[in-house]
């Protein structure tokens, strides 16, 4: 019982702890009733669609988008299921040839998930949306970088261009850690909450630690009094991140283990790597799940986020 948390002090019992009895009772009865015969946890692997947003970004895009149709032909060939993460760039680019739409379509008719990115402005590469008015917005670009990207709309307008994609998203990764007024309405599935998926209630996850795929349970909390629900995903971009996220999978006999990389060249090698080593795991595919098949599925027990955490 490594797990459990000891009560003390003599002849009380403090009630921060017996919430943690509470907890743990109620998630050890839930992967009891749950139980696998396999010992082989869920997984689910994102792929984020970069925008692009500078000069020559549509070219960048056109190259990301061949590098992606063999990401996908090659998880197709093993079963596993994708959570493609698009952000408005792409969509724009999807949609202007009618064979790439179709494309896409099929992707997802083939039980991969159609999904949402964002880069806010707080990222390397902003996609130019924001709920933040143009001048607050452009301002804070130029004190981290030095200059801004062009503003093209709400997080609103965001949405619009990618429901020409998927008319139902509601799923992604929205750059949501620091800021939650970074995450769309119509986003309740997200994977950028910004705290872990596992061990103790609340705590923020670190990005380098591999660590940080596991999911124990899924994170519930309101933004904009709308109910969102958070997974957790692990960076597999480098060949050493990839081994790392192996040995981590090898050490899981439950739960969810969330992988993410981009639809890049460089990193596309390491995602097969990683496709060929998780079929080496699970042959049939059978236990790789979409983001919203694994909180749709109710395949984890849910763990609230606090408001006081969640929207400070």
């Amino acid at each position: 019982f490594n797990e459990f948390h000891p009560i003390e002090g003599e002849g009380h019992a403090p009630w921060r702890h017996l919430k943690d009895i509470e907890t743990w009772t109620r998630d050890f009865l839930f992967k009891l009733l749950n139980n696998k015969t396999s010992h082989v946890p869920y997984y689910f692997i994102a792929i984020h669609n970069e925008p692009f947003n500078m000069p020559g970004g549509e070219k960048r895009i056109e190259e990301s988008f061949s590098v992606l149709r063999e990401m996908v032909k090659k998880a197709n060939e093993y079963n596993i299921k994708l959570t493609l993460m698009f952000s408005p760039q792409w969509a724009d680019y999807i949609v202007k040839d009618k064979e790439r739409l179709t494309e896409v379509k099929r992707w997802e008719k083939e039980g991969h998930e159609i999904a949402a990115h964002h880069h806010s402005i707080y990222h390397g590469n902003w996609d130019g949306y924001t709920n933040y008015p143009e001048d607050v917005a452009k301002k804070e670009r130029i004190k981290r970088k030095g200059f801004s990207e062009p503003y093209l709309g709400t997080l609103k307008d965001l949405i619009s261009k990618l429901k020409m994609i998927n008319p139902d998203i509601h799923s992604g990764c929205m750059n949501d850690e620091k800021d939650k007024n970074c995450l769309p309405d119509a986003i309740i599935y997200d994977t950028c909450s910004g705290f872990a998926n596992f061990g103790e209630v609340i705590r923020v996850g670190d990005a380098s630690d591999p660590k940080k795929g596991i999911n124990e349970f899924v994170l519930v909390g309101k933004v904009n009094g709308i109910k969102r629900k958070w997974l957790a995903h692990y960076q597999i971009t480098t060949r050493h991140r990839e081994k790392l996220a192996e040995n981590v999978f090898n050490s899981l006999d439950s739960g969810v283990y969330g992988v993410v990389t981009h639809s890049v060249e460089s990193q596309a090698e390491y995602f097969y790597k990683f496709l060929d080593f998780l079929h080496s795991k699970d042959k049939t595919g059978k236990y790789s799940k979409t983001l919203s098949q694994i909180i749709d599925e109710k395949i984890l027990p849910e763990r609230e986020i606090p408001d006081e955490l969640l929207n400070p």
